[in-house]
């Protein structure tokens, strides 16, 4: 039996993770062969967890060089890549329905559909589209419905790598990593999940993770909290944007974390967790995590799936400003993102299914 080719891509961290577990499950099978592509951020993320990749250039338009190189059966890419910032995962699908070769893309969050499959203009609003979209879960799937996407794209497979979180957190170890940040024991740790808001989005979201963080930290200074606090910054952040923060607030314990600590660890370390938007406040809640977003002020839809469905309170306006005391007595949802992987299998066995003509590699 020849094995089908299956060439996975992303540029972008959030994109890699999802993509991980979908890999590592398919490099057991061998009915496939795994290729792995990328570059950015998404190559580091994919390094760090053992992941060969080969890397890239940013895809252009109408370019087939990938598919003449490395012959893919399906590629299956991240969806994680807002227009204005890269159209790498876009032009993959544009080009590989002009090839003739299925495509296959993997949500990351519940936020910025259209954006996802959008062009810079108006006239590529909804213009770019793989085959087939994992959105996750019905909730996704009916948002995006009423966005105008066509339903026949949609699949409800689950979230791989907040599968594999829920399964492996466990084997991080607090103590240890406690100790790594010289936090005591008995020290409760608060941690902030930034985001970069203002350099996608400037104001329009009605505030930025400055003002956000700014309160967060103001609210803490005059509660005279003695937590730990931890400001874990998205990779597309700088740190020295916040080092004021420490000397405004010297009388809190804040710690400013860039890559010293992948995401799981920083939330195994943390006994409640505050945000904005990121999914980390999605990974903490499903660890049954105490999370609450802070979004003041905000002049859109709700970008984070948890407080737009009631799952976990927003704050609203800085005079609002409770923290954890908004999650005590509030029962927990239980959330559907379980990643069904022999569904997965299934799917790609129906896309791709793979001939008896020759042996096996």
């Amino acid at each position: 039996m020849r094995r089908k080719k299956i060439l996975f891509f992303s540029c972008e961290s959030g994109g890699a993770e999802v993509l991980i577990p979908v890999i590592r499950l398919l490099n057991q099978n061998d009915q496939y062969e795994v290729v792995v592509s990328g570059y950015g951020y998404a190559m580091e993320r994919f390094l760090k967890k053992g992941v060969s990749v080969v890397e890239i250039k940013p895809v252009n338009k109408n370019e087939f060089s990938m598919f003449r190189k490395l012959s893919p059966d399906l590629i299956i890419t991240s969806a994680t890549s807002l227009p204005f910032e890269d159209m790498s995962e876009k032009f993959i699908w544009y080009n590989a329905q002009k090839h003739g070769v299925p495509t296959l893309a993997f949500l990351d969050q519940w936020q910025n559909y259209v954006l996802r499959f959008s062009g810079n203009t108006k006239e590529e609003r909804l213009k770019y589209f793989p085959d087939y979209i994992n959105c996750i879960n019905n909730i996704a799937k009916e948002e995006m419905i009423g966005k105008g996407i066509d339903s026949r794209r949609l699949l409800t497979l689950g979230h791989p790598y907040l599968t594999w979180l829920k399964n492996d957190i466990s084997k991080s170890h607090g103590k240890r990593l406690r100790k790594s940040l010289n936090i005591a024991d008995s020290e409760k740790v608060v941690l902030f999940v930034s985001e970069a808001v203002y350099e996608y989005f400037g104001r329009d979201r009605g505030y930025t993770q400055y003002d956000v963080i700014e309160n967060f930290l103001q609210t803490l200074a005059l509660k005279d909290m003695n937590d730990a606090v931890l400001l874990k910054l998205h990779p597309k952040e700088d740190s020295n944007n916040y080092r004021h923060f420490i000397k405004k607030y010297s009388g809190l314990d804040i710690r400013i974390l860039t890559n010293q600590l992948p995401p799981e660890d920083c939330l195994a370390v943390s006994d409640r967790v505050c945000g904005m938007t990121s999914i980390m406040l999605i990974e903490a809640y499903i660890l049954g995590k105490p999370v609450v977003t802070i979004q003041p002020d905000l002049r859109e839809e709700d970008p984070l799936v948890l407080s737009r469905h009631g799952y976990i309170p927003r704050i609203s306006s800085f005079e609002d400003f409770s923290l954890g005391e908004k999650t005590e007595g509030r029962e927990r949802k239980k959330f559907d993102y379980e990643f069904e992987a022999d569904e997965f299998l299934n799917v790609l066995d129906d896309i791709v299914k793979p001939s008896k003509a020759g042996m096996a590699d």
